[in-house]
């Protein structure tokens, strides 16, 4: 029996408007023609070969070489991809100026997907399960997961937007919080400390900040002597358990240029009640909620509004479905992604060809 999957997107389309959940997650629907801004997706995958792990340590200059390489890889074929590299080229970079500074951890993990079972809300103790008895399981992509000189496990979420995000939403972000729930469920006796926010801003100049406002950063390598390469444990060790009992700043956030980065420490409690809540959902969202619209400013932008609009005035939005939608297709799961585990992590691992 397969089981029920919820995942990231279908959570927030949940909370945001159930019309729309009904669409894109329920009946698994996009548009034909749906075109995604093309910059902030080379952006990420150029973060993600940024944070290789097996690179990490190599000299500055032969990483971002790789980066430019990955740009250049991912607008192949791009309609405009002649006035987007220049730009993506410049905009990463402007960042490596700032990171480079900035940058207190090494990466162990990139754009991998983790897992993990709901609980029941009704019995904490039990795995909550479908009506029809299939199990109910949680899945996310985490962007990174970083190690800090302390041991310390932190899940990075890059985030390339327009404008920087205000601190209260970066707070309440309870999608990356489960993300951190995920993780500890996938790798069992494993902590995560708190969620790393790393915003990447689109608009405004890219000059480098000052020097004296950036500092030394603590330069945190991947593969050093006491561990011979961040791997993933399953088990913390002692020295990062023991400096929990040292509890630093709840938030810390930096800004410079083009690069805002936020740490929040999360509580065992908060990431710990994130199950209980996606349980909580589950068990709506398979009680056949009344399906309603939700409007507010996202409608604007949602790539449903057409058939909405119809369904509003009475019409039967079949025809349009059927014409400028289709089913999304499925994930390629057996194709290799870059941070999967078939590379090693340490030094001198043969990074991908990039």
């Amino acid at each position: 029996m397969a089981a029920f999957t919820l995942t990231e997107d279908d959570r927030a389309r949940f909370k945001r408007c159930l019309r729309q959940w009904d669409f894109a997650s329920r009946r698994g629907l996009e548009p034909i023609a749906n075109v995604d801004p093309v910059l902030p997706a080379v952006i990420k995958d150029a973060l993600a070969v940024y944070y290789y792990p097996g690179t990490w340590d190599w000299q500055p200059e032969l990483r971002q070489s790789l980066v430019h390489k990955a740009l250049a890889r991912a607008l192949d074929g791009v309609t405009a991809a002649g006035a987007a590299l220049p730009a993506a080229v410049a905009l990463l970079d402007a960042y490596d100026a700032l990171a480079s500074t900035v940058d207190d951890f090494a990466p162990v993990r990139i754009g991998h997907d983790v897992s993990g079972l709901v609980p029941d809300p009704r019995d904490a103790e039990r795995g909550l399960t479908t009506p029809d008895g299939s199990a109910v399981i949680y899945t996310c992509r985490i962007d990174l997961l970083a190690v800090d000189a302390a041991d310390e496990y932190w899940v990075v979420r890059h985030q390339v937007l327009d404008e920087f995000q205000e601190l209260d939403a970066l707070i309440g972000d309870e999608a990356t919080v489960a993300a951190c729930w995920a993780w500890e469920q996938e790798y069992l006796g494993m902590e995560i400390s708190g969620t790393i926010h790393n915003q990447v801003r689109l608009t405004g100049p890219l000059d480098p900040p000052a020097a004296e406002s950036t500092g030394k950063r603590a330069r945190v390598l991947q593969s050093e002597p006491s561990g011979g390469g961040r791997a993933i444990p399953q088990h913390r060790r002692l020295s990062a358990r023991t400096s929990r009992s040292d509890e630093t700043a709840h938030v810390e956030q930096f800004t410079a240029g083009l690069l805002r980065r936020t740490r929040i420490r999360r509580s065992r409690a908060e990431i710990g009640a994130v199950g209980m809540l996606i349980g909580a959902e589950a068990i709506e969202m398979n009680s056949e909620p009344a399906i309603t619209p939700t409007f507010a400013a996202h409608c604007q932008t949602c790539e449903f509004r057409a058939p909405c609009q119809a369904l509003v005035e009475g019409s039967d939005p079949e025809p349009m479905l059927a014409a400028k939608y289709r089913r999304r297709p499925a994930q390629d799961q057996s194709k290799p992604r870059l941070g999967q585990s078939t590379w090693g992590f340490g030094r001198g691992a043969a990074p991908p060809q990039w």
